[in-house]
């Protein structure tokens, strides 16, 4: 029973103070956009997993202890709660998740299908007007409207989306930094990390640090987007394209399905391309804090251990 509690208290601390913690490390370790895009990702699912561990303890707890009582269970399940009393509190524990469950998929199929119908006019959008081209190898749809604009839209057809007025207002330089980029949104799979973000964040709402994921992640990646262009193109040159993509029109920004150039704040991330870059975290640090995140999971799953595979000494024999 310690072992239960101490992982429910480690995961509602952890609820709170996570967001605390990892901008902590971020602000004083230093480490790349992409390991934080990774460790926010890695807190959020470990943090829905060990909810479905803690209801997996409670079941077994009010179902009877050792392995006897589960695998009988798992033989005869209504037997096994009949024996042990234990149907309301079985009952408190199937109702809980399945309220979870049931808003997480309604979250989602609400959300997908608002992705849809934004994706679908796009599509209306690009197939109606757009045409593809193949600009410094990359194979690109543009739009012919004045609005200075590019994202990236995720599918076999589509990809990277620009606008006849990017193409007039940047450089051979500066556009294939911002080629560089969406291609690296698209390979990185930014889309489904924002996305799952949200989807939790509005699934439920009152947890700080889902809502602290859904908030630092959609900028980390276009971090993590800015550097690996930087890498290919140079600092100097990615910092003035994102200020001539600033001036991107309210269309292409705030659109979920898409990741725009001109997304996330332009001044902080040309502020980041242009100052000296300090030394990042090495791998100590790095793995340090991963096992931070990874802590009250693993203190759930030790707890889901001791009350479901090992039996207690009144059951042996």
């Amino acid at each position: 029973m310690i072992w239960s509690l101490a992982a429910l208290a480690a995961l509602l601390l952890w609820s709170v103070v996570g967001p605390r913690v990892l901008r902590g490390f971020q602000r004083r370790a230093r480490p790349t956009a992409r390991v934080m895009v990774h460790l926010w990702t890695l807190a959020t699912a470990l943090w829905l997993l060990a909810c479905f561990l803690l209801l997996a303890i409670l079941v077994t707890r009010v179902m009877g202890p050792g392995v006897k009582s589960f695998v009988f269970a798992c033989v005869d399940l209504l037997q096994a709660i009949h024996d042990n009393g234990a149907e309301n509190g079985v009952l408190a524990a199937l109702l809980l998740g399945a309220v979870g469950l049931a808003r997480l998929t309604w979250t989602a199929l609400r959300r997908r299908s608002a992705g849809n119908a934004w994706t679908r006019e796009h599509v209306r959008r690009l197939k109606s007007g757009g045409r593809l081209r193949t600009l410094h190898t990359d194979r690109v749809w543009v739009l012919p409207t004045s609005e200075t604009a590019a994202y990236c839209l995720p599918g076999r057809q589509f990809g990277i989306v620009v606008t006849q007025g990017a193409l007039d207002s940047l450089t051979p330089a500066e556009l294939s930094a911002v080629l560089a980029h969406e291609r690296a949104h698209l390979s990185g799979r930014h889309h489904i990390l924002v996305g799952w973000a949200r989807l939790l964040d509005n699934a439920f709402p009152a947890v700080p640090l889902l809502r602290a994921a859904a908030s630092e992640l959609p900028e980390l990646v276009e971090w993590a987007a800015d550097d690996q262009a930087a890498r290919e193109t140079g600092p100097h040159v990615l910092a003035h394209a994102l200020g001539v993509m600033a001036r991107a029109q309210s269309r292409t920004q705030g659109a979920e399905p898409a990741l725009a150039a001109a997304g996330a704040c332009p001044v902080r991330r040309v502020r980041r391309q242009l100052q000296p870059a300090a030394p990042p975290a090495g791998w100590a640090a790095n793995a340090a804090a991963a096992l931070v995140v990874v802590l009250p999971l693993a203190l759930t799953a030790l707890a889901t251990l001791l009350n479901v595979v090992l039996p207690y000494c009144d059951c042996v024999g």
